[in-house]
């Protein structure tokens, strides 16, 4: 028996250093992998690596990797064919593209391209290998294809069988193939849609139904093994709580779950899925469980989840005490559970490894490769999904602000300067370059605001001067949410050019003037807060489609209401085309 695998019996970490073989990525790169699958009954780990656009394949018996091969842009997503293992669907939210992707030996080659909706992040097949589902994100699309069709035509776009519109942007995805049912989750907030799969080759997929869930932030969703339910991870950024450090550090304002959802209610379109709802609170008091992520549920029982906030793998051992707490590396969102059930695979997207558990311990480390010297922006990255932010570990700037976007909930902070005034979270997509910041434009620079926010609505230390330049720069490179493609039909066109004239007319631009749609000022809204204050500075309009809540209490549910149910600022009651007219510009912008 070699020194290594002596050590790796008596429970001693091993870290395996790794180069990359393949010729055409050798130099030192980040690769942020994002997707992780395993295959060849065990034998092989395949990582999705986004910054790199590249597939990476790893022995997992041997824990090294074998090879990397640089296929697109930027993959978001990837799944093993369940009828042959050697060709994988990729996707990539760059080029708008779904990969067919077929492996050789160590090696990945792409095979067939298909253009997509803008931006898709998620990618599903059917247990038949006949049919994928993919989610794009910003397009709110599901788009179904018929992968036989698609591999064997000349012309791929007649392989799309269906493209179904979501009321909110989709991440996660959970097939169902016997009820021929597709469950999707809001990427940002807390709702669940349930999409009815054609079958043949008819178009007919439709959007069956939509419920919401008490909660946000829904990072996986799994069917249970044993069980006729299906399980998420998800957050519930508590509306009655105050950011308090009693607040946080009892769990209450931010709180971290495992929900389990009877499978029959939620196919059912009348049925309520909170009936029979079971909820698990994870971390407690001196130990949050900030952020969970990718879970796996082994058949004879026990849990292991990805704390993405603390950087931890959360486990229990069929008791459900989750007891066991494991390092990971930075930021783990994925794991996967090797054939034996005995190891499980963490897949850390900031650090560039892949963490190797046993039932109880720390096997080893894969590491991807070698890469250069962290950048401020990316040192930003790392601080603002860190939970070790804040008191206890509880949640990250992420947990509320998704991909730097809003979850469009409540939050009862100290940013306005009083409590028991919740506002809505704002979004901080392309955030940097509309000062003052807070509703009430209380901090001048973004640097002000970056750092209370740690201090007062986070509960944690002070920032270091490096922190907080690290956290802005991050903060500068995010842009605004772009607009869904349907406001590009050329109806919305002419109702938007007619929308924009009409903004003008209404003197919109007095608050909400160009390029950023917002002011320096603060204004008096009459909209007043539970303390009567009704002056705030008004908010960005960019990436204003990508919301679902609008108004400082978020009163409002969707862009027509601001001018029908409420009116705002426009002085005079308008027709129903003139409201049609403002919406097509403003959700352009």
């Amino acid at each position: 028996m070699n020194c290594k695998c002596w050590l790796m019996m008596i429970g001693i970490q091993v870290v395996v250093q790794t180069t990359v073989l393949a010729g055409d990525v050798t130099t030192p790169h980040w690769r942020r992998p994002v997707a992780l699958v395993i295959t060849d009954e065990g034998r092989h780990l395949i990582t999705a690596n986004q910054q790199s656009g590249s597939l990476s394949l790893l022995d997992a018996r041997l824990m090294s990797v074998q090879s990397e091969s640089s296929i697109g842009k930027r993959l978001s997503d990837l799944v093993v064919s369940p009828v042959d293992n050697n060709l994988l669907l990729t996707t990539d939210e760059e080029s708008h593209e779904l990969l067919a992707v077929r492996r050789q030996d160590e090696k990945f080659a792409v095979i067939k391209r298909l253009d997509l909706s803008p931006y898709p992040v998620t990618v599903r097949m059917t247990a038949d290998g006949s049919r994928a589902c993919i989610a794009s994100l910003w397009s709110r699309t599901i788009t179904v294809v018929d992968i036989a069709r698609w591999l064997e035509s000349k012309a791929p776009e007649s392989s799309v069988i269906s493209a179904v519109r979501l009321p909110f942007a989709p991440r996660e995805l959970l097939m169902i193939d016997e009820a021929h049912k597709l469950i999707v989750a809001d990427a940002f907030g807390s709702k669940l849609a349930v999409v009815k799969l054609a079958e043949g080759s008819s178009d007919q997929s439709h959007l069956e139904s939509v419920r919401e869930i008490l909660g946000h932030g829904i990072r996986k969703m799994s069917r249970h093994p044993t069980l006729p339910r299906v399980v998420m991870t998800h957050q519930i950024l508590s509306r009655g709580a105050r950011s308090s450090l009693d607040d946080v550090h009892w769990g209450n304002l931010m709180v971290n779950c495992l929900r389990s959802l009877a499978l029959d209610d939620l196919l059912d379109p009348k049925a309520n899925i909170s009936r029979r709802t079971q909820l698990e609170f994870l971390g407690g008091p001196d130990r949050g469980a900030g952020d969970p992520a990718g879970f796996v549920i082994r058949p004879r029982g026990g849990i292991a989840i990805a704390l993405s906030g603390t950087n931890e793998l959360l486990m229990d051992d069929g008791s459900r005490s989750f007891g066991i707490r494991l390092p990971t590396g930075e930021r783990p969102t994925a794991v996967v559970l090797g054939t034996d059930e005995f190891r499980t695979y963490i897949l850390n997207t900031l650090s560039d490894s892949i963490t190797v558990a046993g039932l109880r311990d720390i096997v080893g480390t894969i590491s991807l490769g070698s890469h250069p010297e962290l950048t401020s922006a990316e040192r930003g990255e790392r601080l603002f999904h860190s939970a070790k932010l804040s008191h206890e570990g509880w949640f990250s700037c992420a947990s509320c602000h998704t991909d730097g976007h809003t979850n469009g909930l409540l939050n009862d902070n100290f940013t306005d300067g009083t409590f028991d005034t919740p506002k809505r979270v704002l979004t901080l997509r392309g955030v940097a370059d509309t000062a003052p910041y807070a509703w009430n434009g209380r901090f001048e620079t973004l640097r002000e605001q970056i750092q209370h926010s740690i201090r007062s609505t986070m509960q944690g230390e002070p920032l270091s001067d490096q922190q907080t330049d690290d956290l802005e720069t991050y903060l500068r490179t995010l842009s605004p949410a772009p607009p869904p493609p349907a406001v590009n039909s050329a109806e919305a066109r002419g109702l938007a050019e007619r929308g924009a004239a009409l903004f003008e007319k209404l003197d919109c631009a007095r608050c909400h003037k160009g390029p950023t749609y917002t002011s320096a000022h603060v204004v008096d809204v009459d909209l007043a807060d539970e303390r009567g204050d009704s002056k705030y500075n008004p908010p960005s309009l960019r990436g204003l489609s990508q919301q679902n809540s609008f108004f400082h209490d978020a009163r409002a549910t969707s862009l027509e209401e601001v001018f029908t149910k409420y009116q705002h600022q426009t002085g005079t009651a308008l027709t129903a085309e003139q409201v049609k007219e403002l919406v097509a510009f403003l959700s352009r912008l």
